[in-house]
């Protein structure tokens, strides 16, 4: 029961949510450095225990934790994924010591299919962003779907594969005003991922069939392991977003 009440708890004695927060709170993009996304899957008796800790999580991320600028919880069936944004390394530390991580782990066993050790800390995955489009916080809180593209550069095409990413973060910015939100991330050397939030599922088909997407497609087959249809689609993965803050 303890666990059970732990994050209800945390949030009603911070009180509300500051409700200007989305009208006050502009993030500059060329300031936001590093992310993880960490993919949880709900035990099936608990998927909507989890689903209500994720939202009543990001209360509490945006009342306590001032280096976490945007945090996004996802869901594609019964698996769930939180995906966050940070300015740096530091605020990186502080979020998985805070309120939300330690409540997280009191409530793993109960929640989440291999609980805390390989439910939650085995999935988590570190990026570096290196290309944002130039977004409104105030127009990413409104975003209700994500699309998360994972694909690997051929070898010696990582630099090219970076070069390409930080021009389509620009063309996104100036011909998709659907997209609200466009992260370009680094795993590891060769490693990238997209993560872009839209309003709606037909802006995110819309973003398919825009201008990143084609010249993303006429690359894909120099730049890109497996190509457009193997190395790019076949690992685009779509989530609804039922919280962000």
């Amino acid at each position: 029961m303890k666990q059970k009440i732990l994050l209800t708890t945390c949030l009603l004695t911070l009180g509300l949510i500051n409700s200007n927060y989305a009208g006050e709170m502009m993030t500059n993009s060329k300031k936001i450095k590093k992310a993880t996304f960490i993919k949880l899957l709900s035990k099936p008796e608990a998927q909507s225990q989890l689903e209500q800790f994720l939202q009543k999580g990001a209360l509490l991320v945006r009342q306590t934790e001032p280096g976490t600028p945007l945090w996004f919880g996802l869901k594609d069936g019964n698996s769930l994924a939180i995906f966050d944004v940070f300015f740096d390394d530091k605020g990186k530390e502080q979020h998985f010591l805070g309120q939300v991580a330690h409540a997280l782990k009191e409530n793993a066993n109960a929640l989440v299919q291999g609980g805390w050790e390989k439910g939650v800390l085995q999935n988590v995955n570190h990026f570096d962003i290196i290309a944002a489009n130039h977004f409104s916080t105030a127009q990413v809180l409104k975003t209700k779907e994500v699309s998360f593209i994972i694909f690997k550069a051929k070898p010696s095409k990582s630099q090219a594969v970076e070069a390409f990413l930080k021009e389509a973060a620009l063309l996104v910015s100036e011909t998709e005003p659907s997209t609200y939100f466009w992260l370009a991330l680094k795993a590891n050397e060769d490693t990238y991922v997209v993560f872009d939030a839209f309003p709606s599922q037909s802006a995110q088909k819309a973003h398919f069939s825009g201008q990143v997407a084609a010249k993303l497609q006429n690359s894909a087959g120099e730049l890109i392991v497996d190509g457009w249809e193997n190395g790019v689609l076949a690992n685009v993965h779509n989530f609804e977003v039922i919280a962000v803050s």
